[in-house]
């Protein structure tokens, strides 16, 4: 899932990835309280009160790995009370990024690829010598979100149907009736 920045969040994530030192590339980010009102909008949440993520970049052979942590506070209205409801968020990151085009990596006749299918996501790719890791961080948190947020002890309760009360069709006496 990509999420498309606006132009108005700015969250100014970018690291330089073109000579990572063997012990990686640390990077923290804080949001504003401006930055957070602007990611709150752009997810469509009610408010995001904190927005704190680490970042280790490592290199690997082809590539770099990003590794670390994403932690949010977001409310939301309840689906069943319309109170707001508080979610803390906490989700380990892990990315592959790898150096080229998706298109370059297309393997030739007669060629194997590995493809983890228990593992993370497919590898991300890059040409540029800085990355912004915006869109992922959003990412991360967008997928994070309670889709139908609700306080504890709140029960949705089915609508109760007037099937039961209906009388039986015709074809219903049928479905009764044993064939000699």
């Amino acid at each position: 899932m990509n999420i498309p920045l606006n132009d108005s969040v700015d969250l100014d994530v970018i690291m330089r990835v073109d000579n990572l030192p063997s012990k990686g590339r640390r990077l923290k980010i804080q949001a504003s309280e401006a930055q957070c009102s602007k990611i709150a909008k752009h997810l469509k949440i009610d408010g995001l009160e904190k927005f704190y993520a680490k970042l280790l970049a490592k290199p690997i052979k082809s590539g770099f790995i990003v590794s670390g942590e994403l932690k949010a506070t977001i409310s939301q209205q309840s689906v069943v009370t319309f109170k707001p409801v508080i979610q803390h968020i906490e989700e380990d990151l892990k990315r592959l990024f790898l150096q080229g085009n998706r298109d370059e990596t297309h393997n030739g006749v007669g060629s194997e690829s590995f493809i983890d299918l228990e593992g993370g996501d497919l590898p991300d790719y890059y040409n540029e010598t800085e990355i912004d890791f915006s869109n992922y961080l959003l990412e991360v948190l967008a997928l994070a979100i309670d889709l139908f947020p609700k306080n504890a002890g709140e029960k949705i309760e089915l609508a109760k149907s007037d099937y039961e009360n209906e009388k039986p069709s015709p074809f219903a006496k049928l479905k009764n009736l044993k064939l000699n």
